[in-house]
């Protein structure tokens, strides 16, 4: 769904009871970004897409752009990357406080993987990726991730990164 969608089924009326007003956008940012509702897009057709103005652009038109663009291995690569960015922590995610300030300057966010690792999988049973599907991601000192890439499998792990990293291609932040 684009956001206006989103907005719109925010502040539906479910058995005849209208949502209240200060509940709308809170409701409409859950379902504009829950998973399952993600379209990776560029620049252009998220304006495209998103734009009230360009009503004439369809939801199948823009899935058949991103199902066209998944098929490219340009596009697999930066999915892969997009997965290595997103496990080994961006910066500021965090909420984490000591004393009002920061504590950890990077979170993981696992979910935010599953569709692209779909895309990677697909990509590997098509034959458009042929590099090693094993990927190590180091998070932090303590905690590094194993990504089977022919899969959505994604596994926590203690060990130390330069044991695990034999049995995969380690990823480095480009």
């Amino acid at each position: 769904m684009n956001w206006p969608r989103c907005v719109a089924v925010a502040g539906k009326e479910v058995n005849g009871i209208a949502p209240p007003e200060a509940w709308h956008y809170g409701e409409a940012l859950r379902h504009f970004h829950h998973l399952g509702n993600v379209l990776p897009l560029c620049a252009n057709c998220h304006t495209l897409y998103d734009g009230v103005q360009w009503e004439d652009v369809t939801e199948a038109e823009v899935r058949g752009y991103r199902d066209a663009a998944v098929q490219e291995p340009d596009v697999l690569s930066r999915l892969i990357n997009f997965v290595g960015t997103e496990l080994s922590g961006r910066p500021n995610r965090c909420t984490h406080k000591v004393d009002g300030k920061r504590k950890h300057s990077h979170a993981v966010d696992v979910n935010s993987c599953v569709w692209p690792l779909t895309w990677i999988a697909q990509g590997y049973e098509l034959g458009l990726i042929t590099e090693k599907p094993n990927l190590i991601v180091s998070a932090d000192s303590a905690v590094h991730y194993h990504v089977l890439l022919t899969t959505t499998e994604i596994r926590m792990c203690t060990g130390e990164v330069s044991r695990c990293g034999r049995d995969g291609k380690v990823w480095k932040r480009r």
